[in-house]
């Protein structure tokens, strides 16, 4: 009987310690896990205590980082070390007053860094209480709002920048018009001039860059090029010919061919033209400096200067291409007397599909009227 109790006994206190240590373990895991979670709650929560005059007591790592203050220089501090000029003393009063009455209060903050820049917060402050019940301080968890605040000012100050600019523009809009249909008539006419230099220097007439723009719209628009970039042709086609103010007069007004050394130099002039205008980043410009450098181009790709192919040669380089060949034909130069027009639509027909892109060639002999008046209009006076 004795064995059996002392078995039972035993028995009873090996499983009161083996339950005792299972107890402890848990209870020192649940002890590590609330360690870790207090941990990640001050790495990621804004938090903070002060005591009953607000005098920080407590800081959380994270506040540390969003202040850029360490902790030591916060501890035993007046919270007042983070208030930005912007928010009034008034408003801390307000907020004081309110947790002395309601042991709770929320608002937005925009607090001082160390460094002198600010952050914004979302703060909920609440009265803190120790184990006696008694009133010791205040608790305060707070959310950073920052990058909200500076969209919601950024967004008002585009708005107040946008009623700004309404006012002026209702007050200014006649003169802004008028001043805007001056500056671009003052551009176009800028560039026109550009284009004639090249041409005045190899003895032909302002009438000739007129005519190759008025032809070279025409073409756009027949080949189904919208109305505004049809007229940027027309505004940039005169500068197809701006690269022959790098030319010699000696060999810009040769009264005869030219010879293999005189050829090459005057071929350059495409890429000159091209190199004097590519650097910028306006529309027009870029496409001058596209036609400057391609409307020498040829549709089977016997061209100069890159020997482009088809529609490798964009379709403002095969646009000016035709039409400042259409109206160099017609025209006398120091070199060659003008050729009647059988012989030029003759060639035309000939050349489509070698100098010409042949749609192009099925434009123009579709609308020849059209080209015909346009060149009437623009007739060279004879002195």
């Amino acid at each position: 009987m004795t064995t059996v109790i002392t078995f039972i006994l035993l028995f009873v206190l090996y499983f009161n310690i083996k339950h005792n240590y299972h107890l402890k373990k848990e209870i020192e895991k649940k002890a590590k896990d609330l360690i870790n979670y207090v941990k990640l709650y001050d790495k990621n929560v804004i938090f903070s205590k002060t005591d009953l005059t607000g005098i920080i007591t407590h800081v959380s790592e994270a506040f540390c980082e969003v202040s850029g203050y360490k902790d030591y220089e916060l501890i035993g501090k007046p919270h007042s070390i983070v208030r930005h000029p912007d928010m009034p003393k008034e408003a801390f009063k307000a907020m004081w007053d309110t947790l002395h009455t309601l042991q709770k209060w929320s608002g937005e903050v925009k607090n001082k860094k160390k460094d002198g820049g600010y952050y914004w917060v979302a703060a909920n402050i609440e009265a803190d209480y120790n184990d006696a019940g008694l009133h010791v301080g205040y608790s305060a968890v707070r959310h950073n709002i920052t990058a909200q605040k500076e969209v919601e000012e950024l967004k008002s100050e585009l708005e107040s920048i946008n009623n700004y600019l309404e006012d002026q523009v209702n007050e200014k809009i006649i003169e802004i018009v008028s001043l805007n249909k001056d500056v671009k008539e003052t551009q176009k006419e800028i560039i026109f001039t550009m284009g004639t230099i090249g041409e005045s220097r190899s003895k032909e007439t302002g009438n000739h860059v007129k005519r190759v723009a008025e032809y070279s719209k025409l073409l756009a628009l027949h080949s189904g090029m919208h109305e505004y970039e049809a007229e940027l042709l027309k505004q940039a086609s005169p500068m197809h010919d701006i690269g022959k103010v790098g030319i010699a007069d000696a060999i810009l007004n040769k009264p005869g061919r030219f010879d293999e050394h005189e050829r090459k130099i005057m071929d350059s002039h495409a890429k000159l033209g091209y190199e004097m205008l590519k650097h910028s980043d306006k529309q027009l410009l870029k496409i001058a400096a596209t036609v400057a450098h391609e409307h020498h181009e040829k549709y089977d790709g016997t061209g100069y200067p890159n020997g482009l192919k088809g529609e490798e040669i964009t379709i403002y380089g095969r646009i000016t291409a035709l039409a400042d060949v259409f109206d160099a034909l017609g025209s006398d130069r120091v070199y060659k007397k003008a050729w009647d027009d059988e012989s030029i639509f003759k060639m035309f027909k000939e050349q489509s599909g070698k100098h010409f892109d042949p749609n192009l060639v099925d434009i123009f002999f579709n609308n020849l009227d059209e080209f015909l008046e346009v060149r009437d209009k623009f007739i060279d006076k004879i002195a």
